[in-house]
This record gives structure tokens, sequence and C-alpha cells, in this order.
């Protein structure tokens, strides 16, 4: 069975092509209820992964694939980021690396095939010590992992903020942050392309 453990899944968008594949399996994990009504979403916290991510595999065997998008505040290199502030302060800014360290405890148990640990620009010194330089760019997307190239149109250039549903939302962060399904489509298609070419090897 060929499926995708999604972690810190938002609104879905990277799996989302795996989704509309009758032959894959979505697991997607959130800790926020507000995406409790998105398919495939179990509420649950990637820091206690140990709790349900045994069962999971049982079950489903090992994961294809695994994403992560670890939330970017801490990394972002935006105005209002906490990184931002402590900087026109003076202040040293030290992010939190938990949810990174979990996901990467998450890939090495699981044992996936592909692996991709996405996150914004400002998250790659604070990710260098952990996963080395980013394997590949995607407009705003930096990608780590273990992966096939993915290959988009080459005038493709996703911008975060062309989803911008304004200051007011409350998931503003996560609308912005949501992968767009071409990115999801380039995913599945490298991974597919890949798993082809293994059976002919």
């Amino acid at each position: 069975m060929d499926w995708i453990l999604d972690l810190c899944s938002g609104y879905g968008g990277a799996s989302e092509a795996f989704a509309k594949d009758p032959h894959w399996t979505v697991i997607r994990i959130e800790n926020n209820p507000e995406f409790s009504h998105v398919p495939h979403t179990a509420i649950k916290d990637v820091l206690d992964w140990i709790e349900w991510l045994p069962g999971i595999i049982a079950e489903l065997g090992r994961p294809t694939v695994i994403w992560a998008s670890p939330p970017c505040l801490e990394f972002s290199q935006a105005f209002s980021a906490p990184g931002s502030i402590a900087n026109r302060e003076g202040a040293v800014f030290r992010p939190n690396m938990e949810i990174l360290e979990a996901v990467i405890d998450c890939i090495e148990y699981a044992h996936a095939r592909f692996s991709i640990i996405e996150n914004v620009r400002g998250a790659c010194p604070h990710f260098l010590p952990y996963l080395g330089r980013h394997r590949q760019r995607v407009g705003p997307f930096f990608l780590w992992g273990e992966f096939p190239r993915l290959y988009l149109p080459e005038d493709y250039e996703p911008k975060k903020f062309d989803n911008d549903p304004g200051s007011r939302h409350p998931l503003r962060s996560n609308v912005i942050a949501t992968i767009p399904l071409e990115v999801s489509i380039s995913i599945l298609d490298a991974v597919c392309s890949q798993s082809k070419l293994a059976d002919w090897i």
C-alpha cells in the first residue's frame, strides 16, 4: 500500500494531489482542532508521535512519503515575526526546534521511502545543523530531505500572498502557508516516476 503521512498538515495542501488519487492513502496530522474538518486529518501532536505513529505503521506498513511543514512563525523574516522583533530590539532570538526534532524522529522511525521537510527561507540557517543545506527551492518553499527532484513549469513562481485572506482571518498564516496544488501534483508525479523507475532496475 502506498500512503503519505502529512505532518503539521494545516489545510492539507501538500498531500492534496495524493488525496485525489485512488491508489493512495493519506494520513494528515495536525494539532489545531480548527482543521478537524479537513479530510483525512487526525488531531494529534507531532511531539507525541510515539503514542500514535507505531499504531498507524502497524496498520498501514512503512509510509511511502512523509511530508512535514513545521510552523514557520519562529523562522519567518516578516516584520511582525518574533525573530524580526528580537533583531530590531537587539535581542538574541533562538527559535524552538522541538517540532523539527520530532519530525526528524518520525522520519527515522518510520523509514519512509521519501521524506520532505518544507519551510521558509528564514529557516535555512536554523535547519542547517540538523538537515544540511536545502535540497530544492520552489518559489518561497524551501525543501529538505530525501526525494526525487520536483519539476514544475519554468515560469511557475508561487507566491504565498496570492491567496492572502486579510489580517482579520483567524487562520491567515495557515492559508498563506498552504502548499499549492501544482506543487502537490509535482510531488506525486516525482514519487510515482521514481517508483516506476525502481521497478525496472
